[in-house]
């Protein structure tokens, strides 16, 4: 790409190049795995209330050009409702998957609108493992090693939503094969026309799912109207009222935007084993770490945690009760170590079933969280000072690399075990991640059609 592209035009240009090249095969096996990640948690959430209003809220229409599928229900809606829909669902449980350097959950924001638009266009999956490398490296991008990203949260403005637009845009841009001039106008108009706030994560509402599902359509309907020739502003990322400047607050354009994105960066994305925070992960992972030593909880007299300082930082970390919302205990550093110290698991229900368990707030009463300046993202430590003077320290390193950094293996076993909570049979969601890896390891001819057929097959044998 040339070095005379502005950061807006670098960005268009990558996403209409890349959708004419093909993926290596490691880039290719993660795109898969992000996409199972999605769609198993899609199905997962389909009871939660947010994700079953928006269902609701979408008009069934019969198959047929611009509709797609609602994942959770295997139901048609025109496009951009289906995008809506499923992209709230996959964030519904706050447990899709998370890019460190933009502070986002790409799962919610990028799948929905790459394998829509996949399944609209009868596109094979090569074409939506493209589209989704090229949403999540451009989400990676423009948090720009949070610098970007840090920005924005300091403002109060939330990171999903508002890099989601962009990334869904550019994502779109791929998958409709726009040129670098349309391209570069399908991520300047999501740039003009997104934006969420942190205060729903702060005080424990629902519409932070809500964001994510309309930051997916906003970038769906900016790459439409790109392809239709409808023209964004030139320098919408980085110009004088462009994003960076007016929502982040920052005045010189990153280093990292000097360049374009690299479709290698997908291989850093981290999966999230439990329902909580991507700031509260490498915490809950030590966690889990004690709990597996099987402690005597009643003779623990402190709990001190410590993590990654910025994440003490972020909006309902620090919270530690009442708790009368479920998101508060998925924000919650101190709810969501003892959880798990308690339990040994961290899903959704844990919120909803456990938010007032005597036992688990007794914990939270014992917690201490101490920011840790020197540690990273991925560190994370929590010790137990028992009663008898005794102190067990477990850390976040310890704990499997594979919970956050999924291979094929473990990707399969997760989506295997997402659907079979859904009623689907033990093993078929294994047969279905089996073909979509070999699909992806040659060359992804499979139409994604039969990917979500096969889907929408097993959900209806399920209910029969």
């Amino acid at each position: 790409m040339s070095a005379t592209l502005n950061a807006t035009a670098l960005l268009g240009t990558f996403a209409a190049t890349t959708s004419a090249s093909e993926l290596s095969p490691d880039v290719a096996t993660k795109a898969a795995i992000c996409l199972l990640d999605s769609l198993g948690l899609a199905l997962a959430a389909r009871h939660e209330p947010t994700a079953a209003a928006a269902r609701a809220m979408s008009a069934e229409v019969l198959p047929g050009p611009r509709t797609a599928r609602i994942w959770a229900s295997g139901k048609h809606a025109a496009l951009s409702e289906a995008v809506l829909a499923n992209g709230i669902a996959v964030h519904a449980h706050f447990q899709d998957d998370t890019d460190h350097d933009s502070w986002t959950h790409p799962g919610s924001l990028i799948a929905p609108v790459a394998v829509s638009l996949g399944e609209t266009l009868d596109a094979p999956l090569r074409t939506v493992l493209t589209a989704l490398t090229v949403g999540y490296s451009t989400l990676k991008w423009l948090g720009a090693g949070e610098v970007v990203a840090r920005g924005l949260i300091g403002r109060g403005v939330r990171t999903s939503p508002t890099f989601g637009t962009i990334g869904a845009a550019a994502a779109a841009a791929a998958a409709l094969g726009l040129d670098p001039p349309r391209s570069t106008s399908a991520v300047a108009i999501a740039a003009c026309t997104t934006g969420g706030t942190l205060e729903p994560v702060r005080c424990g509402s629902d519409e932070w799912r809500v964001q994510n599902g309309r930051a997916a359509q906003g970038g769906l309907v900016a790459a439409e109207l790109a392809a239709r020739g409808v023209q964004g502003a030139p320098d919408a990322l980085e110009g004088p009222k462009g994003l960076l400047r007016s929502l982040a607050g920052l005045d010189r354009t990153p280093e990292q935007w000097q360049r374009g994105p690299d479709v290698a960066t997908m291989i850093g994305i981290m999966a999230k084993p439990f329902a909580t925070l991507g700031d509260n992960m490498s915490a809950v992972l030590a966690a889990h770490m004690l709990h597996r030593d099987g402690i005597d909880l009643s003779q623990v007299k402190r709990i001190t945690v410590t993590i990654w300082e910025p994440y003490t930082q972020y909006p309902g970390t620090s919270f530690k009760g009442p708790f009368t919302r479920t998101v508060q205990t998925q924000a919650s550093t101190a709810f969501a170590v003892a959880a798990m110290l308690r339990y040994g698991r961290l899903d959704y229900e844990m919120g909803v079933e456990h938010r007032q368990d005597r036992e688990i707030m007794a914990l939270v009463g014992k917690t201490i969280v101490e920011p840790d300046a020197v540690g990273t993202h991925l560190d994370a430590t929590v010790e137990l000072e028992m009663e008898n003077g005794a102190r067990l320290r477990r850390t976040a390193r310890e704990a499997p690399k594979v919970l956050v950094f999924q291979d094929e293996a473990r990707a399969t076993e997760v989506f295997d075990s997402r659907l079979a909570g859904t009623g689907i049979p033990a093993g078929e969601g294994a047969s279905l991640a089996a073909e979509v890896f070999a699909s992806a390891r040659s060359g992804g001819s499979m139409p994604v059609r039969r990917l979500l057929d096969r889907l929408t097959r097993s959900q209806r044998d399920a209910i029969k």
